[in-house]
């Protein structure tokens, strides 16, 4: 990433608090999306929300794509790209983050509870083992590939979700019955 702006360099832990500041630029504003979508009597499942933020992070390795694209092109690319990738990647996590948590422990029996949350924070763990082992194979199969199909695999599944919203929906028994949209 080439780091020159105005003739400053800006120091990589910057690009590392981009999530943290997003956060905290967009979390009331995300909520309120929701909020108003509830009041207008069109609130969103939870399944909805997930679906939507998962897409939204798909879109956010679109701009690691381009990247990539202007990386092999000139051995740099913008750091425009790096930003634009963490504020989607930021906005898809406060889609899916809270609503998720509330969503296991509206789902899980009361006496399993503790453990699901328990496998729900394993699975980051082990999402954090896949994503070093796709950034192992980027070196074989490059930055392109790798971004590409994060990015797709990430889309598609957010519409697959979305596709098959009712039936899910059908199989939480109830858990949100006045949160249908």
């Amino acid at each position: 990433t080439d780091r020159m702006l105005f003739g400053y360099s800006i120091p990589t832990p910057m690009f590392q608090g981009l999530n943290a500041g997003f956060i905290l630029l967009f979390a009331v504003w995300i909520a309120n999306i929701w909020a108003k979508r509830k009041l207008k009597g069109k609130e969103a499942s939870s399944l909805f929300k997930m679906a939507t933020g998962t897409m939204i992070m798909g879109t956010g390795f679109v701009f690691m794509v381009f990247a990539a694209m202007e990386a092999e092109g000139g051995g740099k690319s913008s750091m425009i790209w790096l930003v634009m990738a963490y504020l989607f990647h930021t906005i898809g996590e406060l889609c899916i983050s809270p609503v998720a948590l509330s969503f296991i422990t509206k789902l899980a029996p009361l006496k399993y509870a503790s453990l699901t949350m328990g496998v729900y924070f394993a699975m980051t763990g082990f999402g954090n083992k896949l994503a070093g082992m796709l950034g192992e194979a980027s070196q074989s199969m490059g930055e392109f590939t790798i971004f590409t199909g994060i990015a797709l695999f990430c889309v598609v599944f957010g519409c697959i979700v979305l596709l098959f919203r009712t039936k899910l929906e059908k199989l939480t028994h109830g858990a949100e019955d006045d949160n249908q949209n």
